[in-house]
């Protein structure tokens, strides 16, 4: 591979291109794996140099071109922790995908789970890489931060949100996918577009005719990844909202070089729908537009993990979108009733619906019909009272007109959660007769995210960066980022086909516990590193565990945070 041509700009039949136009193409001499005289003797591509080096930062393997019977090979933007790819994993273990994660916490979790993991900005990838020419799916999962409720909501400002619409319905024609009916301009020809005569050019005989350049077709991409992100991030205050833009370039691109790409998924917080719903329709029309990609779905909803079999709340704006057919669970709903409800507090507002919006005309509905999974409460989660309760802010002053604690923070244990956050690791369970904020009984970090969706036995890794750090938060926070295995199952399965519901439904019963005889337990104390014992332990002080076990029958012990970095 090589950096870009600095020769004269020419199409494939040498012509050269007017004014100066240069299409923002890869270049790449055609080598794969194909070519390898190591690899045609028998060889691994794992075990080539020549393999390893070409596909580079993916696995050795995709130096080979991709046929019909491998397995779909898939990119994940944003993997954090693994969220998506465990849920993914348990409605279909067979996929060859690859993560792309920048936090080095996040990337060493999902890596010590068993996923191969790019540990990179995605910023400074290159989409158009001839290892990915076999990517058949996309997710991506872009940072929520400026969106969400708990962020400073720089993604909410109308004007940004406004500049980076117009330049997302862009990408099409920066990537190669505007079609035009008359191309002879970019040849220095008498057209702008067939019958749009330039100026000057009224005497060239093609002017008011048809001539031997003046074809349709799709204009050669313009742009570079690296310029489109340029350009999007400058109109924006925080330069993590201009990330969404990664949902068009990395789909585009892998098209362009002749991925044979059929769908792609998006999960992003609630608020990219609610409260800046114009990034979602620059989305959805550049996908499902003649003049984008011409897709066959590309569908939005808000879903909540425990709508899915999850024990705490986690709504996520989520996006579908297929090539050529509709994803599996696809259903029409009225449209017009669905974003009245959506943007109700737009309605309320304003007595309109916003200007720019995506159609919620069609949606994915996992059930069909299928009773829905148990509702799961965070006691049966955790295997705790019902009628106890927990205190995620601390003690709180209380309210002298209602008596209840001010500020809230605390709920009763027999509902299912609020959506986790990271300060949720210093969570504290009490009986209903001990004062609010004076709870004993703390969470591990394996149980934090069991309400989440995550295994027990989820490898959480902190990679210390100085001595003493214990890096508790850092994990709640990995937790708290993460996609629900839940939701990650629900949409993995409508695109690849597959059911969610059976493997889903086990899943939960085997984390939760709900086959089991009692669900009334307390679980042991997890032995933990000694820099993690306090947080890693679910009790309090002696005397707590002195009574629990007393009160209570043990059960299977989570597995502890692991300290070391994954090679």
């Amino acid at each position: 591979m090589s950096a870009e041509s600095t020769g004269a700009a020419t199409d494939d039949e040498g012509r050269p291109y007017a004014n100066g136009f240069r299409p923002a193409t890869y270049e790449w001499d055609g080598w794969t794996c194909a070519d390898c005289a190591l690899c045609g003797a028998g060889a691994e591509c794992a075990d080539c140099e020549a393999c390893t080096t070409f596909a580079f930062p993916y696995p050795p393997h995709w130096a080979k071109d991709w046929a019909k019977g491998m397995p779909d090979r898939g990119v994940e933007g944003f993997g954090g922790p693994g969220g998506m790819s465990t849920g993914r994993g348990l409605i279909d273990d067979g996929g060859d995908w690859v993560l792309i994660e920048s936090n080095r916490d996040a990337a060493a979790t999902a890596r010590a789970a068993g996923h191969w993991v790019v540990e990179a900005d995605i910023r400074t990838l290159d989409p158009r890489h001839p290892a990915l020419r076999g990517v058949r799916r996309f997710h991506g999962s872009p940072p929520c931060q400026t969106l969400s409720d708990a962020g400073k909501r720089a993604g909410w400002n109308a004007a940004e949100i406004s500049e980076l619409q117009s330049i997302m319905w862009q990408a099409s024609e920066a990537f190669g996918f505007l079609e035009v009916d008359d191309l002879c301009s970019l040849y220095g020809g008498p057209h702008h577009y067939f019958g749009d005569v330039v100026d000057g050019m009224e005497d060239h005989p093609d002017a008011y005719g048809y001539g031997e350049l003046c074809g349709g077709g799709h204009l050669p991409p313009c742009m570079t990844p690296a310029d489109f992100r340029k350009w999007a991030a400058s109109v924006v205050s925080d330069e993590r909202t201009a990330l969404m833009a990664e949902m068009l370039i990395w789909p585009m691109c892998l098209v362009q070089i002749g991925a044979p790409l059929v769908s792609i998924t998006m999960e992003q917080s609630a608020n990219l729908l609610k409260q800046t719903p114009a990034l979602a329709e620059a989305i959805q029309s550049e996908i499902v537009s003649v003049e984008g990609f011409g897709w066959a779905w590309c569908s939005w909803q808000i879903a909540d993990a425990a709508d899915y079999g999850a024990a705490t709340h986690r709504e996520r704006a989520w996006m579908v979108a297929t090539r050529y057919d509709k994803p599996r669970y696809a259903e029409e709903i009225n449209g017009d009733a669905a974003a009245r409800e959506m943007w109700a507090h737009v309605l309320k507002k304003t007595g309109k619906l916003p200007d720019w919006t995506p159609e919620l005309d069609r949606c994915i509905e996992p059930y069909q019909g299928r009773p829905a999974l148990p509702t799961v409460t965070v006691a049966a989660a955790l295997n705790l009272p019902e009628d106890w309760w927990a205190d995620t802010r601390g003690k709180r002053r209380v309210n002298p007109a209602t008596g209840k604690a001010m500020g809230g923070g605390s709920f009763r244990l027999n509902t299912v959660g609020q959506c986790v956050t990271a300060p949720w690791y210093g969570v504290r369970f009490r009986p209903a007769d001990v004062p609010q904020g004076e709870g004993t009984i703390t969470i591990s970090l394996p149980d934090l995210g069991a309400l989440v969706g995550f295994p027990r036995d989820h490898p959480w890794t902190y990679i210390p960066p100085r001595a003493g750090a214990k890096g508790t938060r850092n994990i709640a926070q990995m937790i708290a980022d993460g996609v629900s295995v839940f939701n990650g199952a629900a949409f993995s399965a409508a695109v690849q086909g597959v059911d969610w519901y059976e493997p889903t439904a086990a899943y939960q019963a085997k984390l939760y516990w709900l086959d089991a005889g009692s669900r009334n337990a307390v679980a042991p104390t997890t032995p933990a590193p000694p820099w993690q014992a306090e947080q890693m332990s679910l009790f309090g002080e002696a005397d707590d565990k002195q009574l629990l076990r007393k009160l209570f029958a043990p059960r299977t012990p989570a597995v502890p945070v692991s300290t070391e970095r994954v090679a």
